[in-house]
């Protein structure tokens, strides 16, 4: 008769890793981890940039508007006058504009003078309806956190004859994002320079 085998199953050999394997496992993890931690840094630097240059764009956009629909209800026979004393020259002397102006809107029979001018101290754009009041302004613009105006002038325009023409007027601005998205000035894809010209309208 024969008797069954009691003999267990061969014991599975274990071992654990060896020193290299351990290094090389961390070594791996390492540069995943630094990989996935590089790509949420360019995306969170990415969504400043958007952040930033949607809201400069916006801000300009506003701006824009403003000036277009104050200056389209002036006066075009009046035209603007410039404070001279606001004249803006560039670093080699070459004249561009003034940072102040007075403008003109018809009023039962006569013209009310408004003010409309840019502090480059304080970014702030203010329209004045009448300068006999002066307390009474609208401000347009003024710096922030994310948003600066850098630039802005008025300049009238010359007809084909090369007369002056203070009618039409040519408007310049510049705006950044006030180093929010902590790029350099030189190379700041949220600088928004605008260059655009208002014909005005109202003679009722």
């Amino acid at each position: 008769m024969k008797i069954a085998s009691t003999n267990v199953a061969p014991r599975v050999c274990r071992r654990a890793f060896t020193l290299v394997e351990l290094l090389v496992a961390t070594a791996v993890g390492c540069l995943l981890a630094g990989a996935v931690l590089f790509l949420l840094c360019q995306t969170a630097t990415e969504q400043v940039y958007g952040f930033s240059d949607m809201t400069v764009e916006e801000k300009a956009y506003i701006l824009q508007a403003n000036i277009t629909t104050c200056l389209r209800c002036m006066s075009a026979t009046q035209g603007i006058t410039p404070n001279y004393s606001t004249a803006l020259y560039d670093t080699n002397g070459n004249f561009l504009g003034y940072q102040s102006i007075i403008v003109f809107y018809p009023s039962n029979g006569v013209y009310i003078a408004g003010n409309i001018s840019y502090n480059s101290s304080t970014g702030e754009m203010v329209y004045t309806t009448n300068i006999l009041t002066p307390l009474i302004q609208t401000v347009w613009m003024s710096n922030s956190a994310n948003a600066s105006l850098t630039k802005c002038w008025f300049s009238p325009s010359f007809n084909l004859d090369g007369s002056q023409n203070n009618s039409l007027v040519n408007v310049c601005l510049q705006m950044d994002d006030n180093g929010y998205s902590q790029q350099t000035p030189n190379n700041n894809p949220a600088s928004v320079y605008r260059n655009f010209s208002v014909q005005m309208r109202n003679d009722n």
